[in-house]
């Protein structure tokens, strides 16, 4: 990744965009890309620094207190840096379905292979800060305190694992999710400690992470979220043909490639499902996918071949318009779940959203489910 401020322009910061639509609001993570080097630091000396953390010590422990009326729905807990290289280890099976494409644009090198990424990715592995683990606390408690006031149900939901790394392991990131452990990087608690304005940004990451790892814990749910933009969920993943694989990049958030929608392409119905691939293949060090990807519609029927949104004349209308990250429908309605949680139906600016139906879907299922 060239720049992270860049990917998260890309990511977060396009995905919390929503299109301007019929006098809809337009929701923005006004986040400047200067953050990361603006950010100033202060020395003290020892005795401050041990009463600093006695005090944010006392602060983690008020805001689980403040909570304790709150039924809780999400049971969570904090990684050390040990912990963290074991549960990021633990997932074989997304490293071993790396295809060569994936390897070098996140080695940055030509003929980059497994062994040397899986070392690389184990020195990425933090250690969070005391003021990481209360902002944690406090945004998890707001999360909390949201559903309550909103009578919104959570469906079964397994622990969930915070694990702090650069991200440099997934090419500078915000944060990712594998099965249940929620991957956080530098820039969110950055963003984060800046302002009002950052911690929400944060706490929505927070939401759309959530969604995936409800997705893991309970796959009716995400067949039921996926409905709501048209796709269907089937038992098996489709095989990802020859030509499609030489340009496929995984995505962590994507655990399975087994949902269809149905896209008009050249006038006729086609049954696709959603890869994300790049336009071209790594070339020399400072080459970012993120630069060049785009949402590859793969037909369900085995042909060797993919289309793009372009080729597709109700792209749009199958994925919605409050998202611009529609680079698969789980992306697509972790976003979705995100805006419906922190802002609820009406929206940021009270206003609603351009695909409204959507939004309406989860809170529905969110004040029924029992």
């Amino acid at each position: 990744m060239k720049k992270r401020g860049k990917l998260i322009a890309l990511l977060f910061a396009a995905a919390l965009i929503l299109s301007a639509c019929t006098d809809k609001a337009v929701v923005s993570a006004d986040i400047t890309e200067s953050t990361e080097n603006d950010v100033a630091t202060e020395s003290v000396d020892e005795t401050d620094e041990v009463s600093e953390n006695a005090t944010i010590e006392a602060e983690n422990s008020d805001a689980v207190e403040d909570t304790a009326a709150i039924v809780s729905q999400m049971d969570y807990s904090c990684a050390t840096k040990e912990e963290g290289i074991d549960y990021l280890m633990s997932n074989t099976e997304y490293y071993e379905g790396f295809t060569q494409n994936d390897l070098d644009y996140k080695m940055q090198k030509k003929g980059a292979e497994l062994d040397e990424y899986l070392e690389f990715s184990r020195e990425q592995v933090l250690d969070f800060t005391d003021a990481d683990l209360k902002l944690i606390n406090e945004s998890m408690a707001d999360i909390e305190e949201i559903l309550s006031e909103k009578e919104y149900t959570l469906p079964e939901l397994d622990p969930i694992v915070f694990i702090k790394t650069t991200q440099d392991e997934e090419c500078g990131s915000a944060a990712y999710t594998h099965g249940t452990q929620i991957y956080l990087g530098e820039y969110c608690f950055t963003i984060a400690k800046q302002s009002d304005e950052g911690k929400l940004w944060f706490e929505t990451v927070l939401a759309h992470e959530i969604f995936h790892c409800l997705t893991r814990s309970n796959p009716d749910f995400r067949k039921e979220m996926y409905k709501l933009i048209n796709f269907e969920v089937q038992d098996e993943d489709f095989e990802i043909p020859p030509s499609v694989e030489e340009y496929f990049i995984n995505n962590p958030d994507v655990e399975h490639h087994n949902s269809y929608g149905t896209f008009v392409i050249n006038g006729e119905e086609v049954d696709c499902f959603a890869v994300l691939v790049t336009t071209e293949h790594f070339e020399k060090e400072g080459d970012s996918f993120f630069d060049c990807m785009t949402t590859g519609l793969v037909p369900v029927d085995g042909s060797d071949m993919y289309y793009v949104p372009d080729d597709a004349s109700n792209f749009y209308e199958v994925f919605g318009e409050n998202t611009g990250y529609v680079i698969d429908p789980e992306e697509c309605m972790a976003d979705n779940f995100s805006y419906a949680v922190i802002y609820g139906p009406e929206g940021p600016g009270g206003n609603g959203y351009p695909t409204q139906d959507i939004i309406d879907g989860i809170v529905d299922y969110l004040e029924n489910e029992k």
